[in-house]
């Protein structure tokens, strides 16, 4: 039963009556008298009907209901945390893949020549390629790929 108590109030109940008289007097008086667009007049226990209808149905995205976790707010990006939460998964995983090298003298290289074997592959090029050739494979294609993004507009 406590839970009861929690669930209905005195005052929720009151106002859930009273807002059922409101939506009968606005349904009766807009939508029938004024702008003709229903021709049904609503009685009380329909509009209170109404109302435990829309109530039931709002309930899950939010409105009047208090926040949860289906309607936080959404937060605005900090981007410097962003950032840092970048570099520590970066840091994260370099020294991971330190631990598993005892040689740590070449790791630097070993790291330039991955990421230069990728951008190789990305661009269709020999692996062994020089790095300022690369840069100008790497410059034509995202400029070819901008004018496929603008001729497709």
């Amino acid at each position: 039963m406590k839970w009861l108590d929690k669930t209905f109030s005195a005052r929720g109940v009151a106002a859930f009556f009273f807002f059922s008289w409101i939506i009968q007097l606005l349904w009766n008086s807009i939508l029938v008298d004024q702008l003709a667009l229903v021709a049904v007049k609503l009685s009380y226990w329909q509009a209170a009907a109404l109302w435990f209808l829309v109530t039931l149905l709002t309930a899950w995205v939010g409105i009047a209901a208090r926040p949860g976790r289906w309607c936080r707010p959404r937060r605005r990006r900090d981007w410097e945390a962003f950032g840092n939460r970048i570099e520590r998964n970066v840091r994260r995983r370099v020294a991971r893949w330190a631990e598993d090298d005892e040689d740590l003298d070449d790791l630097g290289e070993r790291i330039e020549e991955k990421i230069k074997r990728g951008f190789a592959r990305w661009v269709g090029v020999e692996e062994d390629i020089d790095w300022d050739d690369l840069g100008e494979h790497i410059e034509r294609k995202i400029k070819r790929k901008i004018r496929d993004w603008a001729e497709e507009d």
